[in-house]
């Protein structure tokens, strides 16, 4: 309940069971992505084209300068 930050009572009177076995599914969900994450792994759904950068290429990437202060 914490996780959608409602009190019990809430999602009792205004959810269907199938609309709270859905959250629960998504957040199911989410939770096994946060701990690949974590781990440094990937589940199968994720795209197999993810290419990873440097943090100087992605600022070049997305058009940020970076100026020293030398």
């Amino acid at each position: 309940m914490a996780e959608w930050h409602l009190p019990p009572d809430y999602i009792i009177s205004n959810w269907t069971d199938e609309f709270l076995n859905l959250m629960v599914e998504k957040l199911n969900e989410r939770k096994k992505r946060e701990a690949d994450a974590i781990k440094g792994t990937h589940s199968e759904s994720d795209s197999s084209d993810v290419e990873q950068v440097s943090d100087t290429e992605l600022l070049a990437r997305m058009g940020i300068k970076v100026e020293h202060g030398d």
